[in-house]
């Protein structure tokens, strides 16, 4: 009887792969010094007139858990009272937060992608997890303040599912433990962090674990009825009667999110690469039901339902809001999981053509790892278009002009939001960046 031999890379290949893998990564990093926005805009503010209310009353508890957009904020507005009180208001706090969320989130990923791929293919599998996660648009969400909401809950969800779903054996009631404990963080990240409870309970019940899927039933339930407390308004209230124009709208809305982040390279094929999107994810999730797989396949499903979970909360709280065909780059990291399952789910296939055909899959190993570096760079030019963009707005708005392109960018009023940016520059809270204004050019307004 003969032994299946692991795959082997080759060290041609191992350094081709690990150096355009390392390229990416040290781009990501740039970018998150290169796309850095510090200064007050749109939610900031809100975000200071809370910190302002909490210096005259003292109410701690309302100024974290007061509800912003239906979301409760609780580690955002906990890092902008530390970021004050210890840093001076400078910004720096809610950069390292967002870069920690998403390496931590990179991380992990790739410790299940590398696990999936098994001796031989670590590389590969933990590689393209990483790629997939740090993509220079994923970045915008790390380095902008007003970002970095969405990565807090996202660190949470991931580390959520892969507790959940780690290797059997000894301590597993304590990964459960801290399990929930890190879903509970989530949704105090964001109000997207509360679809992980749904991708929880379907890894606990792909398990055959009645006591997890319990305990994910009692807590997350009581969790979610916690979370509407405070809540005065409805969670869109631009929805009114649902009729068929609008649950058109919504699954337009619900593709287009799908599609991130490539969408915005693709006029008009948002639609088409969403309903892709989802009928892959829905196939992987029906068929890894039915089959009895290791811990890393295991943990992919609950990772693509939390992603489609987070599209369903788009389509019901944005319809309205948003137009169909335009959903916000900025939501793309919450499908990183969904990414990155189905990366999963492909690699044992990977590993078996491996076998069957070593030097082709060695030939696509290396296309890949050229493809990876393209993609990064063309996701690296649009950072810093946007990012750019965004700062010139923001050079106008702090030089005194008024543009058009302040509305979406500073506030729905500037001229509301000009008596808080006087006074956070009266008292040099959030007033510098990490470089100079990019160039303006040709002013209009």
């Amino acid at each position: 009887m003969s032994l299946q031999r692991d795959p082997d890379l080759g060290r041609p290949v191992q350094l081709m792969f690990g150096a355009a893998l390392a390229a990416c990564l040290a781009l990501s990093a740039w970018l998150a010094w290169r796309t850095a926005i510090l200064e007050p805009y749109s939610d900031m503010f809100d975000w200071m007139a809370r910190y302002y209310r909490l210096q005259a009353d003292g109410d701690f508890g309302r100024y974290l858990w007061a509800p912003h957009n239906f979301h409760h904020l609780v580690w955002t507005f906990l890092v902008l009272d530390l970021d004050i009180r210890a840093f001076g208001g400078s910004g720096y706090l809610f950069l390292a937060v967002g870069v920690l969320c998403l390496a931590a989130t990179a991380a992990m990923l790739a410790y299940v992608a590398a696990s999936a791929a098994g001796p031989g293919l670590r590389l590969v599998g933990a590689g393209g997890a990483a790629a997939l996660s740090a993509m220079g648009c994923h970045v915008l969400d790390a380095s902008a303040d007003i970002n970095t909401t969405y990565v807090q809950a996202l660190v949470f969800a991931v580390a959520a599912i892969v507790l959940a779903e780690g290797p059997n054996g000894r301590g597993m009631r304590i990964r459960l433990a801290a399990s929930l404990a890190c879903a509970l963080a989530a949704g105090l990240g964001s109000a997207a962090g509360l679809a992980v409870w749904p991708a929880l309970l379907f890894g606990a019940l792909r398990r055959r674990d009645r006591a997890a899927a319990l305990a994910v039933l009692a807590i997350g339930g009581a969790f979610a009825l916690l979370y509407g407390v405070g809540e005065s308004a409805p969670l869109n209230p631009a929805v009114g009667a649902i009729g068929l124009h609008r649950v058109i709208e919504a699954g337009g809305l619900i593709l287009n999110y799908l599609g991130l982040p490539w969408v915005r390279g693709i006029p008009g094929a948002g639609g088409a690469i969403g309903l892709a999107i989802l009928v892959a994810s829905g196939a992987a999730v029906a068929f890894d039901a039915r089959r009895p797989a290791a811990w890393p396949e295991r943990a992919a499903a609950p990772l693509i339902l939390f992603s489609l979970g987070t599209a369903a909360m788009v389509g019901v709280a944005r319809t309205g809001v948003l137009a169909p065909d335009v959903a916000p780059m900025r939501y793309a990291v919450f499908l990183i999981p969904l990414h990155v399952g189905l990366w999963i789910l492909a690699l044992p296939y990977l590993r078996r053509a491996w076998e069957r055909w070593p030097r082709s899959m060695a030939r696509a190993v290396v296309a890949a790892a050229a493809l990876m570096l393209v993609h990064q760079g063309v996701m690296a030019v649009y950072a810093v278009r946007t990012a750019d963009t965004n700062l010139r707005v923001i050079a106008d708005f702090r030089a005194g002009r008024r543009t058009p392109a302040m509305i979406p960018t500073i506030y729905s009023d500037p001229g509301a939001a000009q008596p808080l940016s006087d006074r956070m520059r009266r008292e040099g809270l959030y007033q510098r960046e990490l470089r100079p204004d990019p160039e303006i050019g040709q002013r209009t307004g």
